[in-house]
Formats: structure tokens, C-alpha cells, sequence
């Protein structure tokens, strides 16, 4: 789920923490959704039986938390807490979601074979999508493919990342409903896999394969990107996303080790916890308030970390989602904004 569900969130009456986590996993019922009511504990609220590449691809809550969008695509009804029902559907492969803070507009990155690498669909009701534009980004052996897309919390810009150099791609969306080429920025080694505006909109984190695996680039000047920073996670960088108050990054690369880096003093990137969870990441995500991390690991694992004391993390609980020795991982995990 973007940071700008959360920054619309703590706008409201106090900091919600996340009451709900929705899984994506691939065995059926392939999405997974968990109470967390309780902070700190993980129980099973509800399933939805969907297609089987909406196990793929993380799901992601509207501002509001009444829809998810999930894989394929899947918009399902989320208007009673505790429980999914189809609102619609729109064909296509997804790798990423991103809704804008007003929840007018839904952006997804497409695989092989799709039109566009990047989409952006309009919502002319809650619970409908419209195509409004697409771009593609970089070609991989002559298909358009996207992995990462992050609004900014204006929505002016949308962030992507791609597979195809220069890897990195920020594209204008001033006029809502529009794509349009602003910057790009070459990430060092072969493949973006991730991105995450910063609270504030200054800064935007991305993972990749090779060169370190995070990259942290300087959008303070709207519209243009420059390097802020890089760290070494490892050598790839999988999934990594900031606090709602941008003070810490949590970032994965794919090992069993998710890195809690601080980002408090602009533009710069340290170290600050780890945790060692068993098995290999493949997407987390900051509950509302930062007290919690939920991760999306292989044995069929949701974890969730406490983070209650900024700056550390330990285990708060865990949760197998549907799977067998042959498609056993949870894939995409993702925090309520209420």
C-alpha cells in the first residue's frame, strides 16, 4: 500500500493502526484477508477466491479502505470491514498498484504482452474502473515491462520503476488523467524492481538488482530526480517503502533479512535494525501509525514485526495463508488505512 493512504489517514482524527492486512498467495483462494483489530496479532477475517495471477501481485487498499485493488484486475468491495465481495473487474497483468491520496485514480505497471507498462485508470464510481491513459516504459526483449509505481502525495507525478534502462521513470500527471514523460534516472545495476514516494514527496526510495539493491533519489525540485543516496542491502534490492512519517525505510532483498534503515535527516540513508524471518521476502508494508511491519514471505508466511519502539523490531506474530509444497508463498501483503 502507497504512504499516501497512510498520510490520508493521519490527517483524520488521530493515526488509524491498520485494522485489516490483505494477503495475495499463490494456492487458492489466492487472497487472504487478516484481522488485525488487535494490534499486534493476526487472525482470519475472510478469503476471496480469484483468479490464480491475482496471487502474484501485492494488493493495495483505495485511501478510504473500501476497495482493494488486487491482481488481474480484481476491484473487490471492502465498504463492510471484515469482508470481500467483487465490485469489478479489468483485464489486464499487473506487477504494482498505486491509488492518487483523492482515490480518483488507480495506476498499475503491466507485464509481457500487455499494451502499456504503465496504466492509469479512472474510478467515475467507487467501485468501477475507466481506462484514462497509458505509457511504456523501456523495452525487455521487445515487450513493455513495469514493476514499481508510487504517486506523489500531490499526484502530480507518478514514480515507476522497469526492467528495461534506464530503470527509473517519473512521469507527469499535473493534468489529472494524463501520462507524460518528466525525468528518468539510470539505477545502477539490471533491473528496477520497486518504488515508494517519501511522505513529504521529497524523496523517492527504489529497489533494484545489482549496484546495492536501494537507491534513494532527491526529488525536492518537483519534476526532477537526482541521486540523495545509495545503500547496500545486499547487492538486489526486492521491496522497500517508508513510515508515515518518513522517518524509517524498511527494505527487503529478497533474503530472510528485512533491513530497517533511518531516513529522519533528509536525503541520507543508516542503519538501524534487522530481522532475520525465516524465508525469502516478497513484499512488506508499515501499518499506519509504524508500529508494525507485515511481511509477504515464501512458506506461505505473513509476518508481522513490532516496531513499537522506533528503531527496532522483534516478532509480534505470524500467519499461514493457503499454500502447498509446490505453491507455497505469499507474495503481496498490505495494511488497511483505517
Amino acid at each position: 500500500m502507497s504512504v499516501w493512504n497512510k498520510v490520508a489517514s493521519a490527517a483524520g482524527a488521530g493515526v488509524p493502526t491498520g485494522s485489516y492486512v490483505a494477503v495475495a498467495h499463490n494456492a487458492t483462494p489466492y487472497l487472504t484477508l487478516l484481522d488485525h483489530t488487535t494490534p499486534g496479532t493476526l487472525t482470519l477475517a475472510t478469503t476471496y477466491t480469484a483468479s490464480s495471477a491475482a496471487g502474484f501481485t501485492p494488493p493495495c487498499f483505495s485511501p478510504d479502505g473500501n476497495y482493494i485493488a488486487a491482481g488481474s484486475i480484481t476491484l473487490l468491495d471492502h465498504t463492510t470491514p471484515g469482508s470481500l465481495s467483487l465490485a469489478t473487474t479489468y483485464s489486464y497483468g499487473v506487477n504494482r498498484f498505486d491509488f492518487t491520496l483523492d482515490g480518483n485514480y488507480l495506476a498499475f505497471s503491466s507485464g509481457l504482452g500487455d499494451p502499456y507498462s504503465i496504466t492509469l485508470l479512472n474510478r467515475p464510481t467507487p467501485g468501477s474502473l475507466a481506462f484514462a491513459a497509458g505509457y511504456s516504459t523501456p523495452l525487455v526483449s521487445g515487450y513493455p515491462r513495469a514493476t514499481g509505481v508510487s504517486f506523489s502525495p500531490d499526484g502530480n507525478y507518478l514514480a515507476c520503476s522497469h526492467s528495461g534502462a534506464p530503470y527509473f521513470t517519473l512521469l507527469d500527471h499535473t493534468t489529472p488523467g494524463s501520462l507524460s514523460l518528466e525525468a528518468t534516472y539510470t539505477l545502477a545495476g539490471s533491473g528496477g524492481n520497486s518504488v515508494d514516494f517519501s511522505p513529504d514527496g521529497n524523496y523517492i526510495i527504489c529497489t533494484h538488482y545489482g549496484g546495492g539493491g536501494l537507491t534513494l533519489l532527491d526529488h525536492t525540485t518537483p519534476g526532477s530526480v537526482s541521486l540523495a543516496t545509495t545503500y547496500n542491502a545486499g547487492g538486489n534490492g526486492v521491496a522497500a517503502t517508508f513510515n508515515g512519517t518518513g522517518d524509517y525505510i524498511a527494505a527487503s532483498n529478497g533474503s530472510s533479512t528485512i533491513f530497517l534503515l533511518d531516513s529522519s535527516t533528509p536525503g541520507s540513508l543508516s542503519f538501524a535494525a534487522s530481522y532475520a524471518a525465516g524465508g525469502s521476502f516478497y513484499s512488506l508494508d508499515f501499518s499506519l501509525d509504524g508500529k508494525y511491519i507485515v511481511l509477504g514471505l515464501s512458506a506461505v508466511k505473513v509476518t508481522l514485526l513490532d516496531h513499537t519502539t522506533p528503531g527496532s523490531l522483534s516478532l509480534a506474530a505470524t500467519y499461514t495463508v493457503a499454500g502447498s509444497i509446490f505453491s507455497n508463498n505469499a507474495y503481496g501483503v498490505a495494511f488497511s488505512p483505517n
